[in-house]
C-alpha cells in the first residue's frame, strides 16, 4: 500500500489529499534484541517483520512501532541509526507500511541527564529519517516523575519538552511527532487546555488493564475532541507471573477498549507486543500465534483486519 507523508489538521491525521487517516498497528522488539535475542521459531527478525506485514498471512498493519532501546546501549547511536533502523525503516517503507521510531526510555523528564540524552539522540536521528514520508517520530516513550498534580506537572512537562520538539522539527520539518507525558504517559487529557506549540503533533497514552480501571479514559477521549490520539502501547495477557497492570482477558479487557477505540473516531493505536519474550507477548516462543481469552495475538490480528 502507498505510505505518502502524513500531517496533522486540526485533531485529525490526514493524508497528502486532505483525506483522514487512522493508523492501526503492532509494536515490536528494539532491532538489535529483535536480531540477537528473538524467539520466534525459525525467523529471523526481518523474517518477523515480513510476517507481521503479509496480508496473505492474514496481517493488515498499517504502523510498525520501533523502540530503540537496546541498541543505543549495545553498538551507541551512529551504528544504531545505519545497522539496525536504516534497514528496518527501508524494510517497512517496502511493504507499504508506516514507521514510529521511539526512543524508548522510561525515566525521569526532569534531568539535565534525560535533557542532553534526547537532544543527543534526536540530533542525530531526526536529520537522518527526515526525508522518510512513512516516518513519524515518537519523543520519549514513557516519561515517569514528577507526577504528583496532574494538571501542574503536565504545564511543566509541556515548558520542558517544548524546546525537543522544536529541536526536532529543525531538522525534520515535516515528520509528525508523538509526544507522551509525565506518569508513565497518561496525562494526555491535559494536552488540550494546554497543547504544545507544534501543528504537526500527536498525543500519545499508554493503556493496559490496570490502566483502564485506573486513569480518567472518559477525560482522554474527551481531550480527542481537539487533539488527535496515538494509544502507542496497550495489551494484556492473563498469566499469574506477570505485572498486575498487564494482567487481563479478551472478554474483560481486549473487548472492552476495541469498544473505547470504536467510541474515539480520530484515534490511532499499536498494541504491544508483536514477540514471544516482550510481555505481554503476542507469539509463542517457536512462532505461534497466542489465541483465546488467555491472550491477545489472536484478537488484535482480528482487529487488524476488521479495520
Amino acid at each position: 500500500m502507498p505510505t505518502p507523508r502524513l500531517h496533522v489538521e486540526g485533531k485529525w491525521l490526514k493524508d497528502p489529499n486532505g483525506d483522514r487517516v487512522s493508523l492501526y498497528g503492532l509494536n515490536t522488539v528494539d532491532p538489535y534484541w529483535g536480531r540477537n535475542y528473538q524467539e520466534m521459531g525459525d525467523a529471523s527478525y526481518g523474517d518477523t517483520l515480513h510476517r507481521l506485514t503479509d496480508p496473505e498471512r492474514g496481517w493488515h498493519p498499517r504502523v510498525i512501532r520501533v523502540p530503540v532501546q537496546h541498541s543505543l546501549e549495545s553498538v551507541g547511536l551512529q551504528r544504531t541509526i545505519d545497522e539496525y533502523l536504516r534497514p528496518t525503516v527501508d524494510l517497512l517503507g517496502d511493504r507499504g507500511c508506516y514507521v514510529i521510531l521511539d526512543y524508548h526510555q522510561v525515566e525521569r523528564w526532569d534531568t539535565e541527564e534525560i535533557d542532553q540524552q534526547i537532544r543527543t539522540f534526536w540530533n542525530a536521528v531526526a536529520p537522518a529519517f527526515a526525508d522518510d514520508e512513512h516516518v513519524l517520530f515518537e519523543l520519549f516513550n514513557e516519561p515517569t516523575k514528577p507526577s504528583g498534580d496532574g494538571r501542574a506537572d503536565w504545564d511543566a512537562w509541556r515548558e520542558t519538552a517544548q524546546p525537543w520538539v522544536d529541536q526536532i522539527r529543525l531538522h525534520a520539518p515535516e515528520t509528525p511527532i508523538i509526544v507522551g507525558s509525565p506518569r508513565w504517559s497518561s496525562y494526555v487529557k491535559y494536552a488540550d487546555d494546554n497543547p504544545f506549540e507544534d501543528e504537526n503533533i500527536l498525543y500519545s497514552v499508554h493503556l493496559y488493564p490496570g490502566h483502564f480501571e485506573s486513569y480518567d479514559v472518559d477525560a482522554i477521549a474527551a481531550a480527542a475532541e481537539e487533539v488527535p490520539l496515538f494509544v502507542t502501547e496497550w495489551g494484556y495477557v492473563n498469566d499469574d507471573d506477570k505485572p498486575e497492570y498487564i494482567v487481563g482477558t479478551t472478554s474483560g479487557f481486549g473487548e472492552s477498549i476495541a469498544e473505547y477505540f470504536d467510541s474515539i473516531p480520530n484515534v490511532n493505536w499499536t498494541a504491544w507486543c508483536a514477540d514471544s519474550l516482550w510481555s505481554p507477548a503476542m507469539f509463542d516462543t517457536d512462532g505461534s500465534l497466542r489465541t483465546g481469552d488467555r491472550y491477545m495475538g489472536g484478537f488484535v490480528k482480528q482487529l487488524l483486519a476488521d479495520n
